[in-house]
């Protein structure tokens, strides 16, 4: 059992480490190219992100599922698909993952580093209810297809990366320019914390998570067994409710 726990905890901080790293290079990367941010720039930034979590969930999904992202970890534990225990420990190795990966890029970029290279923040105009509506449709969206190849679909394995990494790359062209397209609470958290910028940071994580929930239970209720129903709002603690 608690060589488990370690391999959740150490596979999600890994996944996490390269999703991040990768996403916010390409995030140092586009300001060579633009800067300010123009069309190139925010082509360059949705690939990164899309791509980064392609290889990302290639690298552990064998291991821990590879969710990579607190959203969809909860999703899971209200739909009791995991337990609190081991929400807790996803959600350790990712926000610590995505910490070291925003480390890393501060470390490489620190002549820009002043700037916050990848926080997320609210364009000019964006209200917060506006940018809490938008992160919680791009993540209803990630969540519900996370959900429909994750469990549902036989043989969606090797299809999963590429469909998750596609969506981030589309959302992510469609709401850089006005949220940054977060879908992800540690992906937002990691280069806050490391560059200590936290203007509307907890909107990052109430919106995608509230995506993430009702995303997970459209999906049960409509198409899950009747089990898996009755299942939905039973937190388990350590695999018991």
């Amino acid at each position: 059992m608690y060589k488990d726990f370690s391999q959740i905890f150490f596979s999600e901080l890994i996944g996490t480490f390269i999703f991040v790293f990768l996403a916010l290079g390409s995030v140092n990367a586009s300001l060579y190219f633009s800067n300010p941010l123009n069309e190139v720039g925010h082509l360059i930034i949705a690939l990164g992100h899309g791509l980064g979590i392609i290889i990302g969930i290639i690298a552990i999904r064998h291991i821990s599922g590879a969710h990579l992202n607190p959203a969809i970890t909860i999703a899971m534990l209200v739909t009791g698909k995991t337990d609190l225990l081991k929400t807790i420990l996803y959600i350790s190795g990712q926000l610590i993952g995505a910490c070291l990966g925003a480390s890393v890029i501060k470390y490489f970029v620190w002549s820009t580093a002043e700037f916050g290279v990848g926080v997320h923040s609210l364009a000019q105009g964006v209200t917060v209810a506006d940018g809490i509506a938008i992160e919680f449709f791009l993540t209803f969206i990630l969540v519900f297809t996370f959900f429909s190849l994750g469990f549902y679909k036989r043989n969606a394995g090797a299809i999963l990366p590429f469909v998750i990494g596609t969506i981030y790359l589309v959302d992510s062209l469609v709401a850089i320019p006005l949220t940054g397209a977060s879908m992800n609470p540690a992906r937002s958290f990691g280069p806050s914390l490391i560059y200590m910028e936290w203007n509307y940071h907890w909107l990052y994580w109430l919106g995608p998570i509230l995506g993430g929930i009702v995303g997970s239970c459209t999906y049960v209720l409509l198409f899950g067994t009747a089990q898996e129903k009755k299942t939905i709002g039973v937190i388990k603690i350590n695999g018991k409710s």
